[in-house]
């Protein structure tokens, strides 16, 4: 076939100087990064697999898997067999292929199966099969519609590999045969719509469909300039093919004649891709980056070296799945947002020896004018001077050296006349390119030649530095009609120019000897003027043009401006940035926010800050765009639009989007021309932004678990920590992320932008936990995860804590509870044994009596008689010393628990004994009189005597026995309440038990507080369920609490003697399957907060040394513990007290 040459060439000088300037919003990845850098500078080839990683081969590195935040190196010990690696495709079951000068190798597994920060690994023999070892380079590896992977060669032909749904591979050859059956070489390999695109050696282009092979071109000529670098079939069929020669070729169809669409220098190395819409994307090795109008084959852009990219020697460009491209070339990698055909950023760069755009990078004002009428489409004053920026991205400089008054350019204005008015810090100058504009006051006219066209500068005299400029509209000599004019702020003065006059206005007129940063005009046609440290000045009167023109008016200028609003009557600073009118409201820039103000009182009608939604509290610059009436703010923290009708800030533009930096320079660093570009003046440069051309990021970001580190202290603490990314690259500091534990903390935590998480301590009892993490993103433009990344795992208990270490305890309590069981049952059966001895004498005596002869009766009854009163004797010995050990119990018991309750027992207990010891005392003496007599009566043989003696013996004898078995009863209760041994559990009609002591607590709480009195209801539910409780136990915890409500009415009765009726009600009842025991009082009750912890140890309320705080603590031990019930507070506040307690019924 033969060629034709098409005009699009002739494009591609005439491109070339337009964008040679224009610096592209780049984020670069090499070696040099602080952070995460690249192992060697050679980048190859990007890639993004199915999972969302981004693979980069760096040639003599290996493979860098890229995360969003760290970049893991794969290299010989991962199965990489050759280091100088130059492509990755990813087949259609996910298994990667990577080319190199060793051929190929292959992932293992697919990439889905590499999870949660496990590494992958590669071979070069797969199921025992080696894998082609020669090199293969860019562009000579494809993967068609059915997963083969096809691998162009040299000298043998297509390597085809499919490795099937069964994990096994299959390997096929198809060879490509010339006259003379010799294989040729195979250049490049690109998989199409219609199947198989290949350049064969000698300029052949080829397409394979099956093993069906079809000659597309041929060039007839066996030179290795004509071979194909790269082949390219677009989604409308058109086949683009780069030659090694340099020649970009296109075919409309496979059937049609190529288009020779441009001549570029020759090169070995180039690709072609289709990255963004509308174009297609040619590189080399030597032209940088050309593209191309995917209809008409034009060449409409060049990226080279002096647009931002680190070399013009590129290998490939790539674009992932959110629309950013990603370029590979000598020097490293460079990343392009989706969107970054919406930035244009000039700077004082000069990275390949070119002019800069900009003679100073800090841009302090700007002005968009009529290409058409002017050699320029924008000024940019800078610190330098003026740089006039051409259609085609070229710029002149006007500096002092053209005539300008200062380098330090503030304000640039376009009056209605075509004047331009360049301000600067050491005066006022104008530019006009018809010499009838220059006004007659100026001096120092200079001929000045911009882009062929040539101007007259021309300075104003005796002009003040100037630090701002503003175009303004004033009423005209009708008030009716609005005149365009120019406003100059500046050092202790402002300038208006009106209608070809000049008019200054300074300190004579009111205004403070200060800097003046900003001026407007209100719906008044009051002038305001923002200071630098002196709030708002406002003129008193209205400015006119007819005003102007009536020197009357101002006849007393003292008083034509006066201050109306600053930190005095209410401004949060004196610090005015920046005045604008606007919808009969006047917003004011301020380093504390953007503020709306009322014209006639200066009140705050609306506060704009960083919490609104700014970038930054100081609002330095905005103006209004004229397409949208939506206002833009230039912070030091990016560019923001708002909503000039409800206040709302809509919209946030920052570096990361593409501006060539975040911080506004000055006063006039914001414009927006007719059609809605916006002009942001910064530190750095000039950012031009389309927001038509803008979109949001509205791919969801998938969050991937990149680490997960469970771990186990010594000391039995566990430590969970995981990191995680995000696999979205448009904006990676814009993600963010929220995170949450199911299984320990099923809420959402806040959005943040951490990337690692660390849990310590998570609980597991008996047996593992499962645990599963739960992780969200959310990109910059607000898209969550369509779903979130979850990770399941398990927590071990702390080993004292597993189900065995809870066996082993369990086994040594029941050790511990048989032995004092033992013990226990050992003491019973000594003191059963003490009891049969006594009862046998008692026998054995009154055996002896039975028997006895009556001769013998009175002695033998006398003697029995006596032995008896021993052993009554003996008892009340044994009464005696069992009170002093009850005394003794009832000290060690206070002493050892501290408890308040023993103590009033033990007082109970010697009043009731103090009754029959009494008795026991008094008839044994009597009985020692009655022996006297008795003694006497037998030696006088007074028979009825001795029969009136015998029988008040045995009546007194009786007594003494009955009263006796009731202190043994006392005791034998004191006894149980000092719970030395083992409680015995039996069952017991709950109403007895409560009788029992109420009673025995009321004569202890009377015998302690002389004057004691209360009334006690008892409301007992009959026919109550039977209990299995320990009786001496529950009777405990009912001395202690119902003392405690005696204790109560009592202080409570103390407190208020007159109109009082202590009461306490005790009250039983059912609750289902658990008997109840209510005990309230109407006693002062418990405060609020004490409630919560009336049931803690050592809590008291009571004065010191009068409770132990024990009480209460070990009766809820002896409920809820020893009997699985519930001991309760019924809350109440100043109303009495009310304790519930619940058995479960037996």
């Amino acid at each position: 076939m033969n060629l034709r040459f098409s005009l699009a060439i002739s494009f591609l000088f005439m491109y070339s100087f337009k964008v040679a300037a224009q610096e592209l919003p780049f984020v670069h990845y090499t070696p040099d990064n602080e952070l995460n850098p690249l192992p060697s500078a050679m980048a190859t080839n990007v890639f993004q697999d199915s999972e969302g990683f981004i693979w980069m081969a760096i040639h003599s590195s290996g493979l860098v898997r890229y995360d969003g935040t760290k970049k893991d190196l794969y290299g010989q010990k991962d199965g990489v067999k050759d280091l100088g690696v130059w492509q990755v495709v990813e087949d259609k079951l996910g298994y990667l292929w990577v080319t190199s000068n060793s051929g190929l190798v292959v992932s293992k597994e697919p990439v889905s199966n590499y999870k949660n920060g496990r590494r992958l690994s590669f071979t070069s023999e797969y199921e025992g099969k080696s894998l082609y070892s020669e090199i293969v380079n860019l562009n000579q590896i494809a993967v068609d519609s059915s997963g083969i992977v096809w691998v162009g060669t040299v000298g043998k032909g297509f390597l085809k590999y499919l490795i099937n749904e069964k994990r096994n591979l299959e390997v096929d050859t198809l060879n490509i045969e010339k006259k003379g059956n010799t294989p040729q070489q195979i250049t490049t390999v690109f998989s199409g719509k219609g199947g198989i695109l290949a350049g064969i050696g000698g300029g052949q282009l080829v397409r394979i469909s099956g093993n069906k092979i079809q000659l597309i071109y041929s060039s007839g000529k066996n030179s290795e300039d004509q071979n194909f670098a790269s082949i390219l079939e677009d989604e409308k069929g058109k086949i683009w093919a780069y030659r090694q020669n340099g020649e970009v070729l296109l075919f409309q169809s496979e059937l049609s004649e190529p288009i020779k669409i441009a001549q570029l220098k020759q090169s070995n190395i180039a690709s072609l891709a289709t990255v963004t819409e509308g174009s297609v994307w040619a590189v080399s090795g030597v032209n940088g980056i050309i593209r191309f109008n995917d209809q008409s084959g034009e060449i409409i852009g060049l990226f080279t070296r002096s647009n931002g990219l680190l070399s013009d020697n590129v290998f490939n460009v790539s674009k992932d799945r959110e629309g950013n491209v990603w370029i590979a070339q000598s020097g490293g990698i460079s990343k392009l947002r989706f969107n970054f055909n919406a930035f244009e950023n000039f700077s004082t760069r000069s990275i390949a020896g070119e002019k800069p755009i900009l003679p100073s990078a800090k841009v302090n004002s700007i002005l968009t004018v009529p290409a058409s009428s002017y050699p320029f489409r924008v000024l940019v004053g800078t610190e330098g001077g003026v740089s006039c920026i051409s259609e085609d991205g070229s710029s002149t400089y006007i500096t002092q050296a053209n005539g300008l008054t200062g380098d330090w350019v503030n304000g640039l204005e376009l009056d209605l006349e075509g004047r331009i008015w360049i301000a600067t810090t050491q005066g006022l100058n104008g530019l006009v390119f018809d010499p009838k504009l220059v006004l007659k006051d100026a001096v120092e006219l200079k001929t000045i030649t911009i882009n062929g066209k040539t101007g007259i500068l021309f300075t104003i005299p005796n002009s003040p530095p100037i630090i701002a400029s503003e175009k303004l509209v004033i009423k005209g000599s009708t008030e009716v009609e609005d005149i365009s004019s120019i406003w100059f702020a500046g050092l202790r003065s402002i300038v208006g120019i009106v209608s070809g006059k000049i008019y200054v206005f300074g300190i004579e007129s009111g205004l403070p000897p200060v800097l003046n940063k900003s001026i407007a005009f209100d719906g008044n046609g009051h002038l305001w003027v923002g200071t630098v440290d002196k709030g708002i000045y406002r003129s008193i009167k209205k400015i006119t043009l007819a005003s102007l023109s009536k020197d009357a008016d101002f006849a007393d200028e003292s008083k034509l401006f006066e201050q109306f609003w600053s930190t005095q009557n209410g401004a949060p600073t004196n610090h005015i940035e920046k005045l604008l009118w606007k919808n009969g409201k006047m917003w004011v820039g301020t380093q504390e926010g953007l503020l709306l103000l009322d014209q006639n009182a200066g009140a705050i009608l609306d506060h704009i800050t960083k919490e609104n939604g700014l970038p930054a509290n100081n609002a330095v610059s905005f103006a209004v765009a004229p397409n949208t009436q939506n206002l833009w703010i230039g912070t030091n923290s990016g560019l923001a639009e708002v909503d000039m009708e409800s206040g709302k800030v809509l919209n946030q533009v920052t570096k990361q989007d593409g501006l060539i930096a975040n911080e506004v320079w000055l006063y006039g660093s914001v414009k927006v021309n007719d059609e809605g570009l916006v002009y942001y003046g910064t530190s750095n440069g000039l950012s031009i932004y389309n927001p038509r051309l803008d979109r949001k990021n509205n791919v969801p970001p998938v969050v991937v678990l990149t680490s997960a580190l469970i771990s186990y202290r010594t000391e039995g603490r566990n430590e969970a920590i995981f990191e995680y990314s995000a696999l979205s690259f448009s904006n990676i500091s814009g993600v963010k992320y929220k995170t949450r534990l199911v299984g320990y903390d099923d809420d959402w935590s806040p959005e943040t932008n951490q990337k690692r998480l660390r849990y310590t301590n998570l609980p597991a009892f008996f047996w593992s936990k499962s645990y599963t993490l739960e992780v969200m993103a959310i990109n910059d433009s607000g898209v969550e995860s369509s779903e979130p990344m979850t990770y399941t795992f398990w927590v071990k208990p702390i080993w004292w804590l597993r189900w065995w270490a809870f066996l082993i305890v369990l086994f040594i309590f029941g050790m511990v509870i048989f032995y004092l069981d033992r013990i226990q049952r050992k003491r019973v059966l000594r003191k059963e044994r003490e009891i049969a001895k006594l009862r046998e004498a008692e026998l054995q005596a009154e055996a002896a009596i039975a028997k006895s002869l009556a001769s013998e009766a009175q002695a033998q009854a006398l003697k029995a008689d006596n032995e008896k009163k021993a052993i009554e004797l003996e008892k009340i010995q044994e009464l005696e010393k069992a009170y002093q050990e009850l005394k003794s119990a009832q000290n060690q018991l206070i002493q050892a628990e501290k408890m308040a309750s023993l103590g009033r027992l033990a007082t109970g207990i010697a009043h009731e004994i103090k009754n029959p010891l009494n008795f026991v005392n008094n008839f044994a003496a009597l009985s020692s009189e009655l022996v006297d007599e008795l003694t006497q009566a037998m030696r006088d043989n007074n028979q009825v005597e001795i029969d009136y003696l015998m029988e008040n013996l045995k009546i007194n004898a009786g007594l003494i026995e009955n009263h006796g078995k009731r202190a043994d009863a006392i005791v034998r209760s004191m006894m149980q309440h000092t719970r030395l041994g083992k409680s015995t559990f039996e069952i017991v009609e709950i109403n007895n038990l409560v009788e029992k002591y109420i009673d025995l607590t009321y004569n202890s709480k009377g015998a302690n507080n002389p004057g004691f009195f209360t009334t006690i209801k008892k409301d007992f539910q009959p026919n109550l369920k039977k209990v299995k409780v320990s009786g001496q136990e529950i009777g405990q915890v009912l001395i202690n609490i119902i003392g405690n409500a005696f204790d109560a009415v009592w202080e409570k009765t103390k407190n208020n003697p007159v109109g009082f009726e202590p009461e306490v009600t005790v009250s039983t009842f059912m609750a289902g399957d658990k008997v109840g025991i209510r005990i309230s009082d109407n006693g002062p009750g418990v405060p609020s907060e004490n409630q919560e912890k009336i049931f803690e140890p050592f809590f008291t309320t009571k004065p010191t040394g009068e409770g132990t705080g024990l009480g209460l603590s070990l009766s809820y031990e002896i409920i809820t513990h020893g009997h699985n019930g519930s001991l309760l507070l019924e809350k109440k506040n100043g109303e009495g007290a009310s304790f519930v307690i619940l058995l479960p019924v037996y």
